[in-house]
């Protein structure tokens, strides 16, 4: 996956599909537990909005883009040294970008859950109390690491 694509993406150069085919394959998983997504940095920052957000929401519910890709499009935003949002003014963003990153721990990437994203991103419905956890005896459930990739 590359940072520029994403980037392309909400500044309207690059479409859902051209987003799609980038992010696909870009996640290998080396063990049940382990995934590992291949991302090139970009150069500069760039600052992500609710409404960007939103329209990620908007391709995933239209079909143009799967709702997985959702789970390595907020794990490239999670792990960006590039990427930045304002929480503080944000935590509605945040909250979603990180609950994409881990479906797993979080909400599970249905669209039905996409669309409660982008309600809770449009504030048409208030961001809820996280679910409850489930004790797996303190197992880990899941890793995600980052391998750099150059151009």
């Amino acid at each position: 996956m590359r940072e520029t694509v994403l980037r392309e993406f909400f500044e309207g150069k690059a479409t859902a599909m051209e987003l799609a085919r980038d992010v696909a394959g870009s996640t290998t998983q080396p063990s049940e537990l382990v995934s590992v997504v291949s991302i090139e940095d970009m150069d500069y920052e760039f600052t992500v909005t609710g409404n960007m957000a939103i329209c990620l929401c908007d391709k995933v519910l239209s079909g143009e883009l799967p709702p997985a890709a959702l789970k390595t499009i907020g794990f490239a935003l999670m792990a960006s040294d590039r990427f930045s949002w304002d929480a503080d003014n944000d935590e509605v963003l945040a909250n979603v970008i990180a609950d994409w990153s881990c479906p797993e721990v979080n909400y599970p990437l249905t669209l039905e859950n996409v669309e409660r994203c982008r309600k809770w991103l449009r504030r048409t419905e208030p961001y809820p109390a996280k679910p409850a956890l489930t004790n797996n005896g303190g197992k880990i459930i899941s890793v995600t690491e980052k391998k750099p990739t150059r151009r």
